[in-house]
């Protein structure tokens, strides 16, 4: 798809694990479970750009960048020592790889999530649409290599960064029951940090800031998981008390 110039789009992913779960014959309840992908995928077509139409102008994060790496951008260092104008490398092509798997990744990892812990699962997609619908639509301004120009880019990012917060967020929940999976998801957020900076998509601050997110999404959902819990259990305990006993004559 990226060949081609085509988005790695969530819907084909979304697709391809119906399949499967509808193989193990949990169909319907992937339909139901995953609805909060829907949601998340439509809210983020119907939002994206709509910073561009506000009128608002465009503020230069340089200036919390320049004071953390001694007056350097980190984009611009990077793509002084490894990119070249006019020529695509296997480095531009990794960047845009994991770019572009900013929404298979948490589709695949709540996935693996479902088939193990229903429970887990539903706090993963409550802490990914919170965090999701936290965040802020900034305009920003970036400088955008060709190769990103070439596949539909989108000049006015999110402060703080999806794209570094997503991957964090299921590597917390993924460490739970899944310690491997868990680590190949901290390795894969370095990359993703790495390729949004070189690509010139976000600043360092940006994807930072993604983790105060990240930690504010997930305590939230827990106190609120470990609340409900704690409901259920006094209600179940309340209920087995009152419950009149079986008298045999």
């Amino acid at each position: 798809m990226l060949w081609r110039g085509i988005e790695i789009e969530p819907q084909w992913v979304a697709l391809a694990l119906l399949v499967i779960a509808v193989a193990l014959g949990r169909g319907r309840q992937f339909i139901f479970d995953f609805f909060p992908f829907l949601l998340l995928f439509f809210a983020y077509e119907v939002m994206r750009g709509f910073a561009s139409r506000t009128g608002f102008p465009p503020h230069d994060l340089s200036v919390l960048e320049r004071p953390l790496f001694g007056g350097h951008v980190p984009t611009l260092v990077l793509q002084a020592a490894f990119y070249t104008p006019g020529h695509i490398r296997w480095l531009d092509l990794a960047g845009m790889f994991f770019y572009f798997m900013h929404f298979v990744l948490p589709v695949a990892t709540g996935f693996v999530l479902w088939l193990s812990s229903r429970e887990l699962y539903w706090r993963f997609a409550a802490a990914l649409l919170l965090l999701s619908f936290l965040v802020t639509k900034l305009d920003l301004e970036y400088f955008v290599s060709p190769i990103y120009d070439h596949l539909d880019p989108n000049r006015y990012a999110a402060f703080p960064s999806l794209h570094a917060a997503y991957p964090v967020l299921a590597a917390v929940y993924a460490w739970r029951l899944h310690r491997t999976l868990a680590l190949v998801l901290c390795a894969w957020a370095g990359c993703v940090w790495f390729s949004v900076v070189y690509l010139g998509e976000h600043y360092v601050v940006d994807a930072l800031d993604g983790l105060v997110y990240v930690a504010a999404a997930v305590v939230l959902v827990e106190l609120v998981a470990r609340r409900t819990r704690t409901v259920a259990t006094t209600n179940a305990a309340l209920r087995s008390a009152i419950r009149p006993s079986r008298k045999t004559g």
